[in-house]
């Protein structure tokens, strides 16, 4: 097992060799920086974990932004190859991270049920992305119609081609918005957001607590007060991949439960409440 110095040590090496390439689109290469990083930030253990981290802070920003970018370069990728592919199921099914979206989908699921609350219905996602494969399994396997939001018109496009690949349209709307915009918010209403059981909040939705609270506001102005919202957060070591959110930076909602997988699942999941009734 490595020690808080060892594993600090390869995190900035890993680091450097992710800026190093060329670029972040997959290939043999970052697929294997970006597997060990992911590997190593969820498999070392707590104790080591927040004693290296102590040490990684000025890794953070700069590693969050990698990831970023190389998660979307990936989810576009594949959205082209489902897109593109004879048996579109079966080429989702080789996505490499499909089973950690699915856990992550059945935990969450499970902490609407821990909230008294019903299957939702209706859900609608934030910072969908260009393969939103958050929203496609809740419409295919858990029978949500779901309305994905999403602020870069390419990601929805590309989303949408991969809805409609996998005969899921029906089940799935897209709306472009920009959370960090204070006039989203009838673009939302038009959506039907506020009509929405859960909302979802993805990881990568507002990249800063700045972004969050600002988000959060807006979602607290908009949403019922029985209405769930999901935001997806990151700690320990998972804090190099994802930002960290804390029940503080959503001062638009009321935070009423929080999950810290020990396990594969990246991410961890604040579930919130808005502060006061909705306008709406």
């Amino acid at each position: 097992m490595r020690g808080p110095s060892a594993v600090a040590h390869r995190v900035g090496q890993l680091r450097e060799q992710l800026e190093a390439v060329p670029d972040l689109n997959p290939s043999d290469t970052v697929d294997a920086l970006f597997t060990e990083l992911v590997e190593l930030c969820c498999s070392t253990p707590p104790r080591v974990a927040e004693a290296a981290m102590a040490g990684l802070d000025q890794h953070a920003s700069a590693l969050q932004n990698l990831c970023a970018h190389g998660e979307s370069a990936l989810e576009a990728y594949w959205a082209r190859r489902i897109t593109a592919a004879t048996d579109p199921e079966a080429e989702l099914a080789r996505f490499p991270y499909l089973n950690n979206y699915r856990d992550l989908v059945r935990m969450e699921l499970g902490m609407v049920a821990a909230m008294g609350e019903p299957r939702p219905a209706r859900v609608a996602v934030l910072g969908s992305g260009p393969l939103p494969l958050t929203g496609l399994l809740l419409a295919g396997e858990h029978d949500a119609r779901v309305v994905h939001v999403d602020r870069d018109g390419d990601s929805l496009a590309s989303g949408e081609a991969v809805a409609g690949a996998l005969d899921a349209p029906g089940a799935v709307t897209a709306v472009r918005a920009d959370l960090e915009d204070p006039d989203c918010m009838d673009t939302l209403v038009q959506a039907g957001v506020h009509t929405c059981d859960v909302v979802v909040l993805a990881a990568l939705a507002g990249q800063d607590a700045r972004a969050k609270r600002a988000i959060g506001e807006r979602l607290g102005a908009l949403l019922p007060a029985r209405t769930l919202v999901l935001v997806r957060s990151a700690v320990r070591l998972r804090r190099l991949l994802y930002p960290q959110v804390r029940a503080e930076d959503l001062t638009g909602l009321r935070v009423e439960l929080e999950v810290h997988p020990y396990t594969d699942i990246v991410n961890s999941v604040l579930v919130a409440r808005p502060a006061g009734a909705g306008t709406v």
